[in-house]
């Protein structure tokens, strides 16, 4: 008989009801039995490299001898099966079909063929490998005889969803041919007859007027034939088969990423990516490499320090005091790069743009002042509020940003100082600008305000009330989640997408005088951190709300905390005119 491939052998052995090759005459004499250790042993050593019992090195390197191949199958009949199927239960038969997957996705076809043997099992049955290699293969004809066979998923209409996604391809190919007539007669006589919404069928109908290939796909958001569309269309369509018809693509891989995930979530101090969690061992981060000691103490104010923020690229902290000064710092040393010193009322705020290179900041002077990072200098002074400045933010773009003020009005200015939009009558006691740049969150009183930033009118979009007066909020890197400090000693925890609800509280910390900033924190924002009036700061595990330590050290009310985006160490302001910088018991930066 010809010689089998290896892909050939693997669909052999993957199909049941269908002969197992016989051994080529011209191999040899199959080894001796030996024991069933032996007898895996050669099978393992023939599926890693083709070496064995009598076979020419050549042949062996280029993996695609007959002898190699009926050896190989001599000794898979050999090997006794450990535990017939039967016997198996259903959790074990789904781990082993597991398995069986994932060897085959890693390249380790001739285990898995083993395993196949061994087990009784199959990863596919027959008519799933015909479905997919149909769909692989652009035999529309083929796969549209097996749909009705195929186990579907609730609901019942998936039959009609699997056939309109199979006929889209079949069209969206045509035109890509450019087989315009054959394309429209596939729409009108199999596409329009299932009966989807007339939405679906104007957008393909509206690709037949597309002037190239080019813009069908732009359109289409399809990558064609070449690309990956028909692999795309093969995991959508799993969607509608039941799983253990025909197994998701790299389940394994996907379980074991959520039992790191929960791991992850159970850790209280996890600081780490997940690709430094090992599988060989339940995953625990230890307490001494989170920030929980103090390793400096700044002294250079002279008087209360309301606000600190670390910048984006994590080189350099900036404060703002009581004291009408500004300083930045450098972080690598902790030493004063500059001290700011225009101002002539007390800094109650600053933000860094995104790329580092500028410092705004916001004074009782009723003025901001923006400052170039690198040389200290005062480049421009923004002067049209009339009360005390409490707060602002930068636009993502970093060419604008807002300013709010116990005045009520809220600006939005550019960079040299052109007023472009304000809104009116809202007393703001702080701001923040979403991750995307679309929406402008305003806090006064019990309420948050949303404004769209995306057009002209500046429009409020929708407000969320709180259930006491609010202090101070932060957006996660997520864009998604809003944290809210409220003056009866809660931290709250908002979702922002619609409908947007309360996730979790964060208690524990002493509030009800002063205005309080909270942070997050960690890789994934993993921690919340806060300041508090009895001059300790509070850190909580998001994910779960548990508060996991209360760190001593101030003197003074502590205002306001900032954790370094780069590095695992943050910051506290404090009433007793310092700022302390906390890192873990074993310093990382």
């Amino acid at each position: 008989m010809a010689a089998d491939t290896p892909a050939a052998l693997a669909a052999h052995a993957m199909s049941p009801s269908l002969p197992v090759p016989s051994p080529d005459p011209d191999a040899g004499p199959a080894p001796d039995a030996g024991s069933a250790s032996g007898l895996e042993a050669s099978a393992l050593a023939l599926g890693r490299n083709g070496a064995g019992a009598g076979l020419d090195p050549a042949a062996a390197a280029q993996g695609t001898s007959a002898a190699h191949s009926a050896q190989l199958h001599e000794l898979l009949r050999a090997i006794p099966r450990r535990k017939p199927a039967a016997a198996m239960g259903h959790r074990e038969r789904e781990l082993v079909r597991l398995i069986m997957q994932s060897l085959h996705e890693l390249g380790y076809s001739d285990s898995a063929m083993c395993l196949q043997q061994e087990s009784g099992l199959v990863l596919e049955s027959p008519l799933v490998s015909h479905f997919r290699n149909g769909v692989l293969a652009g035999d529309w004809s083929l796969v549209e005889r097996l749909i009705p066979q195929m186990e579907m998923l609730p609901p019942t209409d998936g039959e009609r969803e699997v056939k309109f996604l199979v006929r889209q391809q079949k069209f969206l190919e045509l035109l890509e041919r450019q087989e315009v007539k054959r394309a429209l007669s596939v729409l009108r006589g199999e596409i329009a007859p299932l009966g989807m919404p007339s939405s679906r069928l104007h957008e393909l109908s509206s690709l037949i007027m597309c002037s190239s290939v080019e813009e069908i796909k732009k359109r289409a958001k399809w990558d064609g034939v070449a690309g990956r569309s028909r692999d795309k269309l093969l995991d959508s369509l799993q969607e509608y088969f039941s799983p253990s018809m025909m197994i998701p693509a790299e389940r394994l891989n996907a379980l074991l990423d959520q039992a790191v995930q929960l791991q992850i979530s159970k850790c209280m101090y996890h600081n780490t990516t997940s690709d430094q969690v090992s599988l060989y061992s339940d995953h625990v981060c230890s307490r001494h490499d989170f920030p929980i000691l103090t390793t400096h103490i700044l002294e250079e104010h002279t008087d209360e320090v309301w606000f600190l923020a670390f910048s984006p690229d994590g080189s350099m902290l900036a404060s703002a005091s009581k004291d009408a000064r500004v300083i930045i710092w450098d972080v690598a040393t902790l030493s004063a790069r500059f001290i700011l010193e225009d101002h002539s009322e007390a800094v109650s705020f600053l933000a860094w743009s995104p790329d580092s290179a500028r410092l705004l900041t916001a004074s009782n002077d009723h003025t901001l002042r923006l400052w170039n990072s690198s040389t200290g200098r005062c480049e421009t002074t923004y002067a049209r509020h009339t009360e005390s400045v409490t707060s602002c933010a930068w636009h993502p773009n970093g060419d604008r940003f807002v300013s709010g003020s116990l005045d009520k009005h809220i600006f939005l200015w550019n960079i040299h100082g052109d007023l472009l939009y304000e809104w009116k009558g809202l007393r703001v006691m702080d701001l923040a600008i979403s991750v995307d740049g679309n929406t402008l969150i305003a806090s006064s009183d019990k309420k948050i305000r949303l404004y769209d930033l995306t057009k002209s009118s500046g429009g409020e979009m929708d407000e969320i009330q709180e259930s006491d007066s609010i202090t101070s909020v932060y957006v996660a890197a997520d864009g998604r989640h809003l944290l809210v400090n409220l003056s009866i000693q809660e931290i709250h925890l908002w979702d922002m997408q619609q409908p947007r609800k309360l996730v979790r509280k964060y208690v524990g910390l002493k509030q009800g005088r002063f205005v309080i900033r909270s942070c997050f924190g960690g890789r994934g924002d993993a921690f919340v951190l806060s300041g508090s009036e009895d001059s300790r700061v509070y850190v909580w595990h998001t994910e779960s709300g548990t508060m996991i330590e209360t760190l001593a050290g101030h003197t003074g009310c502590v205002n306001c905390v900032s954790w370094n985006p780069k590095m695992p160490m943050f910051a506290s302001a404090s009433d007793d005119n310092t700022i302390r910088i906390w890192g873990p018991m074993q310093r990382k930066w």
